[in-house]
């Protein structure tokens, strides 16, 4: 469910005994304004997290998906009972304080597998609250949102990565500010090894979800639905409360099974068995030590 992560450390004892970890491999040096003076930066990392100290604090990022794959792909699922061992992994490698790794940016998401085809799927997602759906990059990918704050990401993960999925549809929130996070009920990375926690996130998934004004073409309505104009007209001449109404309008004459619907259900059904404990599909029944009684 977690992807990307940024942490800062401003105790200055722990930031030491990281900086000073021999595991770590110098990865270059770089410059950044402060104010107006430059300072210099130096980066170091450790498979892919990357380690960079300030003056006054550590940042360490990447995403700790790839980090439990070991290798640079998040296609397949990441259990949180999984996403939780990565974590205490982390803190006993390099004998952090989780209390004083203070979340500053994250990314948590998941993938599921839709009865239609992906690429048509995100074709045809307009507005994220708002805010439209914006297609930055050439493959299957839209963003709603480029502020710090929050941003919506919506991509065919099968395009990104065709040898570990096939018809993958990622839906992912994405913040740089600790501010989002806080909201979330997450301060330190020690939340994140809380099980309880990740409640949250998937709450946030289903609401960001809810807040989607998706075209379902299957569905025999009056077409100025289905027309970018009509929404961009009432967003600028509408008051304020137009366009929520239309979209409710619009929700009851598509019906209760309708695609937008359905996606919440499958992602909900994800996030729930994202939330299980990950079963071993080869058991070594000469070393098992458990029975199952039937």
């Amino acid at each position: 469910m977690i992807d990307f992560i940024k942490i800062k450390i401003t105790d200055e004892t722990l930031i030491n005994e990281v900086w000073n970890n021999n595991i770590l491999v110098y990865e270059g040096k770089s410059e950044k304004r402060f104010d107006d003076e430059i300072k210099e930066l130096v980066t170091k990392s450790y498979k892919n997290l990357y380690f960079t100290k300030y003056q006054n604090r550590l940042e360490i990022k990447g995403s700790i998906h790839c980090y439990f794959n070991d290798e640079p792909h998040n296609a397949n699922d990441f259990y949180i009972s999984d996403c939780i061992d990565t974590i205490i992994e982390i803190k006993t490698i390099f004998n952090l304080d989780l209390n004083k790794c203070y979340l500053i940016n994250l990314e948590y998401a998941v993938n599921i597998n839709p009865n239609i085809l992906v690429s048509d799927l995100i074709l045809n997602l307009i507005y994220h609250e708002k805010r439209p759906f914006n297609r930055p990059k050439n493959f299957d990918y839209k963003i709603a949102g480029n502020e710090a704050y929050k941003q919506i990401k919506a991509y065919d993960k099968s395009v990104q990565f065709p040898n570990h999925c096939n018809n993958t549809f990622r839906f992912e929130v994405k913040t740089k500010q600790a501010k989002f996070i806080h909201s979330l009920g997450l301060f330190t990375l020690q939340n994140l090894t809380d099980m309880n926690y990740y409640n949250a996130l998937i709450n946030s998934l289903l609401n960001e979800w809810e807040n989607i004004l998706l075209f379902d073409k299957s569905k025999t309505i009056d077409d100025k639905f289905f027309n970018t104009n009509f929404w961009e007209d009432i967003l600028k001449n509408g008051n304020r409360n137009k366009f929520n109404n239309q979209k409710k309008l619009y929700l009851k004459k598509l019906g209760a099974d309708n695609l937008h619907t359905k996606i919440k259900r499958q992602i909900e059904r994800k996030a729930q068995l994202l939330k299980s404990v990950q079963i071993p599909t080869t058991i070594n029944l000469e070393t098992a030590q458990y029975k199952i009684s039937l």
